[in-house]
């Protein structure tokens, strides 16, 4: 079994337990029938006994639950569990011709409870199974909540925001330097790895300042709507762009007195 998109190495490492442990409780166990061919179906357990499993011996399987394609299974896979217990479970369909071995759920589920060491095997099985899709679905969430951000490049002395203008990203400097123009005048710098732009879409106001890259930048940009929900998923960041402002807060206030002491002297 693996997810149809890339899949981390833990998530293969358990499809390969589960596939040795469903070669240990099926070994004992007598087929119900001779191996069998479907050449291709949408619907593989459609004219399946309900009380009967599938180990694929040969070709793949394709799982789709509402219509979407969830999963791919492959030799070794035991497939049907759900089914034969009356649970909610999608369809198993195939393109190309797959190879089965069929088994009757009962006797199945006896022979993993003839002995202590079997037990294990179905208990570790059920275990492995229950960790996989809850990665699965981990991965589905990341996924879920990825911003569909794009990668920007300016040259030196090029406009990356316009003051006055609506907000409607927020900002990220991979790579080379920024100032921050407000009126014609400088009132802060920017540096790599710095979140900007970010004040505009908490207060809803126009950008209050331009930002002017000073060399040749990267720039990563995120929709306002797509940066909201990240923060709410990874509270830390508000961590980060909080010192940042204080940071930038601190620095004004010394430019401000500076001002007034020059004026003063």
């Amino acid at each position: 079994m693996h997810f149809p998109i890339k899949q981390s190495e833990l998530m293969s490492d358990l499809a390969a337990k589960l596939r040795g442990l469903s070669e240990l409780l099926c070994t004992p166990v007598k087929p119900a029938d001779d191996p069998f061919v479907v050449s291709t179906s949408n619907d593989i357990f459609a004219d399946i006994a309900p009380t009967r499993l599938l180990r694929i011996v040969e070709g793949q399987v394709d799982y789709y639950l509402n219509g979407k394609l969830v999963m791919h299974f492959s030799e070794g896979d035991l497939l049907g569990l759900p089914k034969s217990l009356n649970l909610p479970q999608g369809q198993f369909a195939c393109k190309r011709p797959v190879t089965f071995l069929a088994y009757e759920r009962d006797e199945l589920v006896s022979a993993a409870n003839s002995d202590l060491k079997s037990q294990r095997n179905w208990a570790y099985y059920l275990l492995c199974t229950i960790s996989f899709y809850e990665l699965a679905f981990t991965q589905e969430l990341r996924s879920e909540f990825q911003p569909s951000a794009g990668f920007i490049h300016y040259r030196s002395g090029e406009t990356i925001i316009q003051q006055g203008d609506t907000a409607h990203k927020v900002y990220t400097l991979l790579e080379g330097s920024a100032d921050a123009v407000c009126d014609g005048i400088k009132v802060g710098e920017i540096n790599a790895n710095e979140i900007f732009g970010a004040l505009a879409v908490f207060t809803r106001q126009p950008r209050i300042a331009s930002v002017v890259a000073t060399s040749d930048c990267t720039v990563l940009a995120v929709r306002k709507e797509e940066f909201i929900t990240l923060i709410e998923h990874q509270p830390q960041i508000c961590l980060g762009l909080i010192e940042e402002m204080a940071a930038k807060i601190n620095q004004l206030n010394n430019q401000l007195l500076q001002l007034k002491t020059a004026k003063t002297s």
